[in-house]
């Protein structure tokens, strides 16, 4: 993927504006917290041994299997919780690889880039932020973690063209929220009625074709869809305030990718819940087409298999984008959303000037 240097300060785009941040050289001193690193594997500690014969006490001081799982599925929260991205968003700035950044004010900073720009152990601490808030969630499998020494999602599963969108505090690195538009995994774009494209994960967990269930505009491809995925925000953020107002910092950093993008990406698909992440979509303007009838699943060696059983009712949608035009001026209105300084007041702004909608559609079981 071609990352796009955004316009200067002035330009038709204002909101993309450098950020002021110091230069990341290598006389600068290392900020706390600490930037990620490959971090070692934590040891899973063997298996209790076994007593000596039926009824016979467990051996003093040896943990049961399920405390030393507890134990492991800790070190990783901790060892996550740890870790500052300070230093990322210098990175890419040197090297004009990210697709979006901006200070909105009140400390947060959203960057996002797509993962070939992004260097190794800083994706590897984002893969982590990703596991260790779904592990918090109720939403991975901590048996699966625990059984493959897992520190972070395997990264493997991350598309090089996937682009990640990550709000962080500027005082202290530490990710506050974060997002994906997850790219198609055909090599090479494909129609989207194509008997052999390779399906997204929200259309395997459905079991369903997602992508032709509306008729496409011409010369729309797989590679013009994005899945919204890993919508969270750290469990530590606990002030209403803060929460709101990064994630109006994730949702301006979706709508500045998609003017970045708007000659590529055309629609928007995934899964969410009514009350929560659907709401996220409503902000944005967009018309989302939401799917009733689906039993989403995953099987019980996928990781995240927890969050179709752990979530309330999940419905796929499709959210066609509107002409390039109004996704810039629907990006700007955005922007000024999440540079409010009054975030709920921005919110309720925002629902007046942006209408999106919600439009239901009945699947076949």
């Amino acid at each position: 993927m071609t990352t796009t240097t955004p316009p200067s300060a002035g330009s038709a785009h204002p909101w993309l504006v450098p950020l002021g941040l110091p230069a990341d050289t290598e006389e600068s001193p290392a900020a706390a917290p600490a930037e990620p690193v490959v971090p070692p594997v934590p040891a899973a500690p063997a298996s209790p041994v076994a007593p000596a014969g039926p009824g016979a006490p467990a051996e003093s001081g040896v943990p049961s299997e399920s405390g030393v799982r507890r134990r492991y599925i800790e070190d990783i929260l901790r060892l996550h919780s740890r870790l500052g991205f300070g230093g990322l968003a210098g990175r890419l700035h040197r090297t004009d690889s990210y697709v979006y950044r901006a200070a909105h004010g009140q400390g947060v900073i959203t960057t996002a880039a797509p993962t070939e720009a992004i260097p190794e152990r800083y994706l590897l601490g984002l893969a982590g932020f990703r596991l260790s808030e779904y592990l918090r969630a109720g939403y991975a499998s901590e048996d699966i973690v625990f059984d493959n020494s897992l520190f972070c999602e395997p990264v493997q599963g991350i598309h090089r063209s996937d682009v990640h969108v990550i709000t962080t505090d500027q005082e202290t690195g530490r990710i506050l929220g974060y997002v994906s538009l997850a790219h198609s995994e055909d090599n090479a774009p494909r129609p989207l009625d194509a008997p052999d494209r390779r399906l997204f994960p929200c259309e395997q967990a459905h079991n369903l074709r997602l992508l032709s269930l509306l008729q496409p505009s011409d010369g729309m491809t797989t590679h013009s869809v994005r899945e919204v995925k890993r919508f969270v925000q750290a469990h530590s953020l606990t002030d209403r305030t803060m929460r709101l107002r990064v994630m109006l910092g994730l949702l301006a950093g979706i709508s500045g990718i998609l003017c970045q993008e708007r000659h590529t990406t055309r629609m928007l698909i995934g899964d969410v819940e009514k009350h929560v992440a659907l709401r996220h979509l409503v902000l944005l303007g967009l018309d989302v087409h939401l799917l009733d009838g689906t039993t989403p699943r995953l099987g019980l060696k996928e990781l995240m298999h927890p969050m179709y059983v752990t979530r309330e009712k999940v419905y796929p949608f499709l959210a066609h984008l509107p002409s390039p035009e109004e996704t810039v001026r629907r990006s700007a209105v955005v922007q000024r959303a999440a540079a409010a300084e009054a975030p709920f007041r921005a919110v309720r702004d925002l629902l007046s000037e942006l209408s999106g909608s919600v439009q239901h559609i009945e699947v076949a079981a």
